[in-house]
């Protein structure tokens, strides 16, 4: 009976020790998600960026085809 007290006592302090490891592990991501949306916000930026880019890249393009038909 102690015998069984003593081990159930056990389970549940190991058990209380998991639950310590998880909510320390769940502030640290807490604490990441801030830096993880600005990183998110900065590539999304970063993105319409290049997609602007692209889109005078392609204006250019069609502009020199355009000389180059008229040349030819």
């Amino acid at each position: 009976m102690a015998q069984a007290t003593v081990q159930k006592q056990n389970t549940i302090i190991a058990n209380q020790r998991e639950i310590v490891r998880n909510q320390q592990r769940i502030l640290r991501h807490q604490n990441l998600l801030p830096q993880l949306l600005r990183n998110q916000t900065r590539i999304l930026r970063n993105q319409d960026a290049i997609v602007k880019n692209q889109k005078k890249i392609l204006r250019a393009h069609a502009r020199l085809l355009a000389r180059e038909q008229q040349r030819g």
